[in-house]
């Protein structure tokens, strides 16, 4: 149930979605949906949004080839562009923040993402969860 505001309208939930689980094999993206459903609540209305942890900061990286899959004489090009779906987030004005220490492993600096995405560490953690009603861990 949720809170209850002023003139008997229900308070909206916050979400902070935070995935760190970018990829499972050599092409397969395991938790790459998180930036569609982040679009998708921001959509409806949700104050949502999303940090990236591990080698899911590389989802942020700018100037992403976009991937192409050949198998025999067949070519597969509808496959997922990250870049492209952090920076319709980023146009949708939902928060992207990359985990700065995981920028720093792969040798990655906040001038190589997206623009709009923000670095953030362990020092800004508190704040950025409190910020929200519910944390999703993926």
């Amino acid at each position: 149930m949720t809170a209850t505001a002023g003139r008997g309208r229900r308070r909206s939930r916050s979400s902070l979605a935070i995935v760190e689980q970018a990829y499972r094999g050599s092409l397969e993206e395991q938790y790459g949906h998180i930036v569609w459903l982040s679009r998708v609540m921001r959509q409806m209305g949700a104050d949502h949004a999303l940090l990236l942890k591990a080698d899911t900061v590389l989802f942020a990286r700018r100037d992403q080839p976009a991937p192409l899959l050949t198998l025999g004489g067949l070519m597969i090009d509808g496959l997922s562009h990250h870049e492209s779906g952090v920076a319709a987030l980023v146009a949708a004005n939902v928060p992207v923040y990359a985990w700065r220490p995981d920028l720093h492993r792969l040798r990655l600096s906040p001038a190589d993402l997206i623009d709009g995405v923000e670095s953030v560490d362990e020092a800004d953690m508190p704040t950025l969860i409190h910020h929200f009603n519910s944390v999703w861990y993926w």
